[in-house]
């Protein structure tokens, strides 16, 4: 039997690099590349999973730029280092707006 993780396995790669494909697309790929008859609910699944792994990268990627910043302003003084996030509400997570660096050096000149 064929589970939603193998699936979303198996077609990791090509999901990420066509998120928004059909999931009849991914039903007749199944057929064709695994040799199994899967449901729609199945690739439904195993996009999901595929998606929600692909925004937990995104969420840790996120929490190394604050890491970054912090690590700029003790090693380089007098450097200029901006991060710019956004809040729709308080219970939300911030959305990464812009990032502003300006070194030292090239102030000095």
């Amino acid at each position: 039997m064929v589970t939603a993780v193998m699936i979303a396995q198996h077609f990791e790669v090509t999901i990420k690099d066509h998120p928004k494909m059909k999931l009849r697309e991914i039903q007749i790929k199944c057929g064709f590349e695994m040799h199994v008859n899967v449901t729609i609910d199945c690739c439904y699944r195993a996009k999901k999973i595929v998606k929600e792994k692909m925004a937990g990268n995104h969420k840790k990627e996120f929490g190394l730029l604050w890491d970054y910043a912090h690590e700029l302003r003790s090693k380089m003084l007098g450097s200029t280092i901006k991060m710019v996030v956004q809040r729709v509400t308080i219970d939300f997570l911030p959305h990464f707006k812009r990032y502003y660096v300006c070194f030292d050096a090239l102030k000095r000149g």
